[in-house]
């Protein structure tokens, strides 16, 4: 779910409750709910009086008896201050979804294969042309995830297409270091079968690796199925510093090209030598 999607929800949310409130204050009694304190033997006595008129200076004491009046006004001053807070919070929103642009200039670097031509050919990459081996194994046909393909609809700069613009960063930096993958590719581990989102070779050495971005750390349920996995790769020797790759993603905390970056250096090129221009 993109950010603007969330705060499309968050608006809802808010604009259900609003009208929860305001159905409330239309019944709510009239006044506000003011209170005075005393202290005796160093214990607080509260009287609670209900005001009314503009200039809040006629009270009227709520005795005992009539307790729930009180309750009420205190609700009623509670829901208004809420109400407050929703308003300040909707006009927030609504200014964050005036100036947001579901298309920004990063998505046309990554929809554009005319930008990957010219990363492919970037001097300051790691590897030079791939043995032939290896050229073959990353342009040979190999059986793709079948699940839902249709959500494989962000257009990358090696004219495939992944599931999001956190994949699509991935295999720019890939590509541009000369990288052999399989995006999807099917894997048998463990007496189960599983897609990770790219299988890579080692240019030098032909050694295999598995990158593994989990994108909704959010979302219960992905992280549970997510977390399943791991633990059959672990169990079968695919193991984080080693030869998996762990990525991740949430709202509070999202992905960007500088832990592609990062995540490359560790495991496949050497850290002086590695830049993205």
């Amino acid at each position: 779910m993109t950010l603007a999607q969330l705060a499309e929800s968050k608006k809802r949310r808010l604009l259900h409750e609003k009208r929860k409130i305001e159905r409330f204050l239309d019944k709510a009694p009239h006044g506000t709910l003011v209170y005075s304190k005393t202290v005796k033997q160093g214990k607080d006595y509260y009287k609670w009086y209900v005001s009314t008129g503009r200039s809040g200076r006629t009270r009227e004491y709520i005795p005992r008896r009539n307790r729930s009046l009180a309750r009420q006004l205190a609700k009623k001053k509670l829901c208004l201050q809420r109400l407050n807070d929703i308003n300040a919070e909707l006009k927030a929103i609504d200014l964050y979804l005036k100036a947001h642009r579901d298309s920004t200039d990063l998505d046309t670097i990554l929809r554009t294969p005319a930008y990957g031509t010219l990363l492919l050919e970037d001097e300051s990459v790691m590897f030079g042309p791939l043995s032939e081996e290896l050229e073959k194994w990353a342009h040979e046909e190999y059986e793709i995830n079948p699940k839902d393909p249709e959500l494989r609809n962000v257009p990358t700069v090696d004219g495939i297409k992944v599931r999001s613009k956190s994949e699509a960063l991935i295999v720019m930096l890939l590509s541009s270091n000369h990288i052999p993958y399989r995006y999807e590719c099917r894997l048998d581990v463990g007496g189960h079968t599983y897609y990770p989102d790219f299988t890579i070779r080692h240019p030098a050495t032909g050694e295999y690796f598995y990158w593994e971005h989990a994108g909704r750390m959010d979302d219960f349920k992905y992280l549970i199925k997510f977390l399943n996995k791991f633990r059959v790769y672990i169990f079968n020797g695919i193991l984080p510093d080693h030869n998996l790759i762990l990525t991740y993603e949430s709202d509070k905390h999202p992905f960007d090209i500088t832990i592609a970056q990062d995540k490359l250096r560790e495991f496949l090129l050497c850290q002086d030598s590695f830049q993205l221009n």
